[in-house]
């Protein structure tokens, strides 16, 4: 399964369940290319969502996908944050998933 095509089941999910959720998208430029315009550290994780009194931090991986050392150190810096959930989703993940966000 594609990432993206993963990433739309988890939109659906967040906005089943109610989430106030952010996902940035690339600015695909007509030379085929994509560009980010952000500001800070790469590796932000690919989605916020917040939701009475929970907040959530998820990157999403393919079943073979693995993280850059700049998404393992903000994974890492935010694990440190009392209270806060961060997860590593993939696929095979969904019926997990699916409980987290309920």
């Amino acid at each position: 399964m594609l990432e993206k095509d993963f990433g739309h089941q988890v939109e659906h999910l967040l906005s089943l369940f109610r989430w106030r959720w952010y996902h940035p998208a690339p600015a695909y430029r007509p030379s085929g290319g994509y560009s980010d315009s952000f500001h800070g550290m790469k590796g932000l994780p690919d989605y916020i969502a917040v939701r009475r009194g929970r907040l959530v931090f998820a990157e999403l991986k393919n079943e073979r996908g693995r993280l850059t050392p700049d998404q393992n150190e903000w994974i890492d810096e935010l694990r440190r944050v009392p209270n806060l959930e961060v997860y590593v989703w993939r696929p095979a993940d969904l019926e997990d998933i699916k409980e987290v966000l309920r």
